[in-house]
């Protein structure tokens, strides 16, 4: 049986769902859809609809889980032996999205498919940073790598999930995939990148995009050299550049440069030409200055 799990949070999933629905008919499979809404101040009518589909659970939950403890219930109570995760604002980019998992399932233990993102002219000019980020940074890497791959779209088998689950230590927005990847990898789990991307279309105004970003770093920050060796996040970049600043003696330099400058940098990462190379320094300096 095939587990398709999609927590959401004050997000219309019904399209992605029912485009799923129909995905999973048409293969002729056993499977089930499992949608949470993690205690959303808003609740969205049409999820609610999802509930008339056989196969589908639909469930509000009374309190917000978060996204690493969401997860783990639902895989709790899910039945496959094959367990598909999505985030709520994705949207299906291929009429053999499920095809292509269902011939890649037995490769690898882990099986990815990425994630695009939406034609510029779609998209409001007030989402244009997280926009440029994802399509120059996002679309184009192999994110199936063990440390960096992304939760929002892949096939894991329950028995790998089983033995490793999400971090529920950690808090707020980013790096829980990290941790995830790298158990998964230590343990000797198999990763297979394949091309399957879902559309993100969820995307989030400059403010948020930068409250997030500082998030994740705090998360980092939390686990490299305290929870496994910096060694293991050396393929990301950013964990790469501090420990190189550091090496050669800038991190006093980049922290003062953060500190002087990033009321400056954040006028223009929220300009319609926000530029990437200082998204860069930014969160170097952010780094350098929260590391002591």
């Amino acid at each position: 049986m095939l587990s398709i799990l999609i927590p959401t949070y004050n997000y219309n999933c019904s399209k992605l769902c029912f485009a799923l629905y129909e995905q999973a008919l048409a293969l002729k499979v056993d499977f089930e859809i499992l949608v949470y809404d993690d205690a959303s101040p808003l609740k969205c009518q049409p999820n609610k609809e999802l509930m008339t589909l056989p196969n589908v659970r639909y469930k509000e939950l009374s309190y917000n889980y978060g996204r690493s403890a969401i997860r783990n219930l639902m895989v709790k109570e899910s039945h496959g032996e094959y367990i598909l995760f999505l985030d709520c604002d994705g949207q299906v980019a291929s009429q053999n999205y499920l095809v292509l998992y269902n011939k890649f399932k037995d490769d690898a233990d882990i099986v990815c498919g990425g994630r695009i993102y939406p034609e510029k002219n779609n998209i409001d000019s007030k989402y244009i940073l997280h926009w440029l980020y994802g399509t120059k940074r996002e679309s184009h890497c192999n994110r199936c790598q063990a440390k960096s791959f992304m939760t929002n779209n892949f096939l894991i088998s329950r028995k790998a999930f089983e033995t490793t689950c999400f971090d529920e230590s950690m808090s707020g927005y980013g790096h829980e995939d990290t941790i995830f990847g790298i158990e998964l990898k230590q343990k000797g789990y198999k990763f297979k990148m394949i091309k399957n991307p879902i559309i993100h279309m969820g995307l989030y105004d400059a403010d948020k995009f930068i409250q997030n970003t500082q998030n994740s770093i705090d998360n980092l920050i939390k686990i490299v050299d305290k929870k496994y060796p910096k060694e293991e996040f050396f393929d990301i970049s950013l964990v790469k550049a501090y420990y190189k600043t550091k090496s050669i003696g800038l991190k006093p330099l980049m922290s003062l440069y953060y500190k002087l400058f990033h009321s400056l940098i954040e006028k223009n990462l929220k300009s319609l030409h926000p530029n990437l190379f200082l998204l860069d320094t930014y969160k170097l300096g952010y780094y350098c200055a929260k590391v002591f």
